[in-house]
């Protein structure tokens, strides 16, 4: 285990740290050039803002514009849209234009349909068991008609 002196906390600043923190503080105000300064500065900015002279503003602003690359990005993802609409564009067309041949081609086979008004001379009694045939007959045609109608449409 290693001891500590705390003798040497409060012992006065040698002259090696004094020269170091001379240094230190001049990359600080901009006034001395460290490997360090630069992220020296964005620490001492970040935590204290000071306000920009305009012509540094503008030296900066060009200098980041002269760096900045050209991206092409964008170009490549209007390509890409622009193939993808027209292929979803074309898939539409053939669908439409071969489902407006195939329904053409076929007449559709419809069920013929019956009237029961002729099977009955007279009114039905309001509990008789002609009551349970009638809803039959009923069902029976109700399937006719879904079964014409998903013809027509081209469904089976």
């Amino acid at each position: 285990m290693v001891e500590h002196d705390d003798s040497l906390i409060d012992a006065p600043p040698s002259e090696e740290e004094l020269a170091e923190s001379a240094r230190l503080r001049d990359a600080l105000d901009g006034k001395a050039e460290t490997e360090d300064a630069e992220l020296l500065r964005a620490v001492s900015l970040a935590h204290a803002p000071r306000t920009l002279e305009p012509a540094e503003n503008e030296r900066l602003v060009h200098r980041a514009i002269a760096t900045a690359r050209p991206t092409r990005r964008g170009t490549v993802v209007r390509i890409a849209f622009g193939f993808s609409t027209v292929a979803a564009l074309a898939a539409t067309v053939i669908l439409y234009l071969s489902s407006q041949g195939t329904v053409a081609r076929q007449p559709a086979q419809l069920v013929a349909v019956r009237s029961t008004q002729t099977l009955f001379d007279k009114p039905f009694e309001s509990r008789s068991s002609a009551s349970a045939r009638i809803d039959r007959i009923a069902m029976a045609r109700e399937g006719d008609l879904r079964e014409n109608r998903f013809a027509k449409w081209g469904v089976r």
